[in-house]
């Protein structure tokens, strides 16, 4: 959203910061004005709490607001929903990765790329001491809200500094251009050894190709396992992406199984001659082509023809030709004619 002039006079000359805190200052705001301001406050970190009469932020105030100010723009939780980067993970898709974490209470469990804390927010509930790591301001302060986590980092989690101390980690990281795997790949290493790892993940991860291979035989390796979420689980949150659901030990269990990959399911074939066996396939082209050649012969021997007049069935008229001249001209003959 790009800042009005009167959002940027008030964020200009009527703020106060203090760490992280912030005060507007001066005579009492227009509401609608105030609106708009706070709408800019809360998309980068701010949250206005009564009992300190001021908006606090996750991280320090001023240094939160140095971009907006600095461009004159920012991007609203609102759009930040309706982009790509972010959908809430549905209620339902929630309550089976936290089924298959098998949390249990007190265990340390960390969601990093946290969002609005969905996942851990019923992690909580399971009885877990639950950390956080989220890199969006507006987003953290929407964690520090729901107050279910032991602490909350505001930072880029592939910047983080791995600690093994996690029993879970649970997760619903980005997916553009394959940063899920690169998520799914350090939160790994914030596991203990006897620790698991429960993501929503892009239903790309299941395909053969060059990006996933490496991936695909680290699952493998660890004895992981993977499973599709119903087809439009993510619709209540503005999309239709197809995803799985992937559980990784930190060390491969004594009976892991073989790990397997859910497939899409066939469309059906409304045809039944739209797939051929190939060999009926070469016997039609072997019948095409002596159709083809047929069709040819016939057309050479018409032209091979003499052609008949318009309206008879009768063979034309052939007007013989005078015989060449036998004698032939030498250049005694040239010289004598001239």
């Amino acid at each position: 959203m790009k800042l009005t002039n009167d959002i940027l006079t008030v964020l200009k000359t009527r703020i106060e910061t203090d760490g992280t805190h912030l005060v507007l200052t001066g005579p009492r705001m227009d509401p609608k004005l105030y609106q708009r301001v706070n709408e800019v406050l809360e998309a980068v970190g701010g949250r206005w709490i009564t009992g300190v009469q001021a908006h606090v932020f996750p991280v320090d105030a001023a240094q939160a607001l140095t971009p907006v100010l600095a461009t004159g723009q920012v991007v609203t939780l609102r759009e930040k929903r309706q982009s790509a980067q972010y959908f809430p993970t549905p209620t339902a898709v929630v309550q089976r990765v936290i089924g298959l974490a098998a949390i249990e209470p007190g265990m340390e469990v960390l969601e990093p790329s946290a969002g609005s804390g969905a996942i851990a927010a019923a992690a909580a509930a399971s009885g877990a001491v639950v950390d956080c790591i989220e890199q969006d301001p507006g987003y953290a302060a929407v964690l520090a809200d729901a107050g279910c986590a032991r602490t909350l980092t505001v930072a880029d989690f592939l910047t983080v500094p791995a600690e093994p101390r996690y029993d879970r980690v649970v997760m619903n990281p980005p997916f553009t251009r394959g940063t899920d795997m690169a998520h799914v790949e350090h939160a790994l290493r914030f596991l203990k050894p006897n620790g698991l790892l429960v993501s929503v993940m892009s239903w790309a991860v299941t395909e053969h190709g060059r990006k996933t291979a490496g991936f695909r035989a680290l699952v493998e390796a660890r004895g992981g396992s993977v499973e599709a979420v119903a087809e439009g689980a993510f619709r209540e949150s503005g999309t239709d992406v197809d995803t799985v659901i992937v559980t990784i030990p930190a060390t491969r269990p004594a009976d892991a199984r073989p790990t397997v990959w859910p497939t899409r399911e066939m469309p059906a074939v409304s045809d039944p001659e739209e797939f051929q066996e190939p060999a009926e396939i070469a016997r039609e082209i072997a019948d095409h082509l002596r159709e083809a050649t047929r069709i040819m012969d016939d057309l050479a021997r018409d032209l091979a023809l003499p052609i008949a007049r318009a309206g008879q069935a009768a063979e034309a008229d052939v007007v013989e030709l005078p015989e060449p001249r036998q004698e032939q001209l030498t250049f005694d003959a040239i010289g004598e004619a001239s």
